[in-house]
């Protein structure tokens, strides 16, 4: 039983070599000319920042930053469009809020106004529910007189 489960781990192992041996095919990295010398002294001509290059990058230009002449039209008339049309709706806007708050609409269509009415007598004061509650005593306007500055000066001086 022992050398049954040895052999079939050597089994898989071989099977598994063989497998990852098939699917993994690593590429060549390009490779710089081989410098003279022995490795040791490759590897530090590679760390020496003197034989360091710099890398090659494309330099953009002005041009690709601006806006070509066909943008620039294009944005004008759009922000020319936009403004006239937010104008537009703001008049429409303040001219439905003019006529939606007009007082003459307000008053009902069978309203007539009589020029000539005549004032409604004034009825005696009735004191509600509430105002009886917190003020107990009834003003009343003709015990209640204003004092004026002669009423002031003719009271006795406090000695």
């Amino acid at each position: 039983m022992n050398t049954r489960t040895v052999t079939i781990q050597t089994i898989l192992l071989a099977l598994l070599a063989v497998a990852c041996s098939s699917t993994a095919v690593a590429q060549e990295p390009e490779m710089d000319p081989q410098l003279p010398g022995t490795p040791m002294t490759r590897m530090l001509s590679g760390m020496n920042p003197m034989n360091w290059s710099m890398p090659k990058l494309k330099m953009p230009s002005m041009s690709s930053f601006l806006p070509t002449k066909q943008e620039k039209e294009r944005v004008i008339t759009k922000k020319d469009g936009l403004m006239s049309e937010v104008s537009t709706t703001a008049k429409k806007s303040w001219q439905r809020t003019k006529d939606t708050l007009n007082p003459m609409r307000l008053i009902p269509a069978g309203f007539k106004q009589n020029a000539e009415t005549t004032p409604v007598t004034a009825e005696p004061k009735q004191r509600g529910f509430f105002s009886s509650l917190f003020a107990p005593f009834p003003e009343e306007e003709e015990e209640i007189t204003k004092p004026s500055v002669n009423d002031f000066l003719k009271q006795e001086p406090i000695r």
